[in-house]
């Protein structure tokens, strides 16, 4: 079922004081709309933006004219698209891992100027996605992998893809991706994150928003059962061509209170290019902590990422 969401933006220049309203239909999970002003438009700004089916929620503000006329993105959600299957685990054999070390405001339409707001698709390539592998889950996903002819048996494993053939990386990848499990139970669904195209304004949690660095994600706690690795999997388009060299965390339950860890230098180095259907297909570079265990998390608390510095 299709929701029908208002998308309006203020002209908050007290001279001016305009707004537009656009509906738009939303039937993803989520449905993805690019906001931006003509650049033929006189307006000056800053710009608030507000979404929600009443138009009440604040999503941006003060936007500048410049970010304005690149485009902010709106992320909107039919419910029904986003329902997934509650995790449900199975415990399985558990080897354990051995290492060395914005403020809101109402808007106030006072007149209805020509309309300069241009809803499009955003391109795919605008969302960080996170696979989330947990020891319980270990053996299945070993054995998947050994049937499948490669030497790369899963992080819960203490295994590794292979980072010295770009070949072999791009195999591994691909047939790790490719895995079925991806879709919810022991395995939780591959989760999703906003990658900011510009600079500016801050993001639902209250953190600054910084281009081609993804936006705060919380897994919620109980999301999964057992400690687990972390995987941000990012379309280098997302990044500009950047590497996340850097990613925020936290698991006490703080999204304000990050910690940011170093990426694996090997694995982020190499690109491989996915063509199945669990992510959409493109080009993508992988980020984690391995073998240092920081993204080796228990999820008795809310875990938050989010992305720090892409260089």
């Amino acid at each position: 079922m299709a929701v029908l969401y208002d998308i309006i933006v203020v002209n908050t220049d007290p001279t001016c004081s305009n707004s537009i309203t656009q509906q738009v239909s939303a039937t993803g999970c989520p449905q993805n709309v690019l906001v931006r002003i003509s650049p033929y438009s006189t307006a000056i700004g800053p710009f608030d933006i507000y979404t929600g089916t009443t138009a009440t929620t604040a999503v941006y503000s003060a936007q500048t004219r410049t970010q304005m006329i690149a485009g902010v993105v709106l992320p909107l959600y039919d419910p029904v698209a986003c329902l997934t299957p509650t995790p449900s685990v199975t415990p399985t054999n558990t080897p354990t891992p051995s290492f060395t070390p914005t403020p809101t405001a109402t808007p106030a339409v006072t007149s209805t100027p020509t309309p300069t707001l241009t809803p499009s698709p955003t391109p795919i390539f605008d969302f960080a996605y996170l696979f989330i592998e947990p020891q319980t889950g270990s053996t299945e996903l070993g054995q998947y992998l050994y049937d499948s002819g490669i030497n790369f048996f899963g992080f819960t494993n203490l295994s590794s893809p292979d980072t010295e053939n770009p070949i072999q990386f791009n195999t591994d990848m691909n047939t790790y991706i490719g895995f079925s499990g991806w879709t919810g139970g022991t395995f939780p669904a591959v989760r999703t994150q906003q990658v900011p195209q510009s600079t500016g304004g801050l993001d639902a949690y209250g953190n600054a928003i910084v281009e081609f660095n993804f936006t705060t994600h919380e897994v919620p706690a109980g999301t999964v059962n057992s400690q687990a690795w972390y995987m941000w999997i990012i379309p280098t388009g997302s990044t500009n061509g950047g590497i996340q060299t850097l990613i925020d965390y936290n698991n006490e339950s703080s999204p304000n209170d990050l910690i940011a860890v170093n990426t694996e230098g090997n694995l982020r180095t190499n690109t491989f290019t996915y063509s199945g259907g669990t992510i959409p297909a493109g080009t993508y570079r992988i980020y984690t902590t391995f073998t240092d265990v920081a993204f080796y998390l228990s999820n008795n608390n809310d875990i938050y990422f989010k992305g720090n510095t892409v260089t």
